[in-house]
């Protein structure tokens, strides 16, 4: 696994936060009606978009309201340690 996937900084920062704050709001990525934001950091919905594509994140616990909330999933867990491993 991860051959051939190239996270750019911003993901791989993205997933870093995620990673180390798995029962915080600090490690959700909220967005709604075109905005998107991990903590109080704002993120491009087209990152969200990459991240799901290749499935290193998920829906955590459904859409609330009008809010899609994200978090980091085994996948995206893996994936980072192949990059650390890497040294990327």
């Amino acid at each position: 696994m991860g051959e051939g996937v190239i996270l750019t900084k911003r993901q791989r920062e993205i997933l870093e936060i995620m990673a180390a704050h798995p029962d915080d709001e600090e490690g959700e990525l909220v967005y709604e009606r075109g905005f998107a934001y991990l903590g109080t950091q704002s993120v491009a919905p087209r990152t969200i978009n990459t991240l799901l594509r290749l499935c290193v994140i998920g829906l955590s616990g459904g859409e609330v309201g009008r809010f899609e909330r994200y978090r980091i999933n085994e996948t995206g867990r893996q994936l980072l340690g192949l990059v650390v491993r890497r040294g990327r």
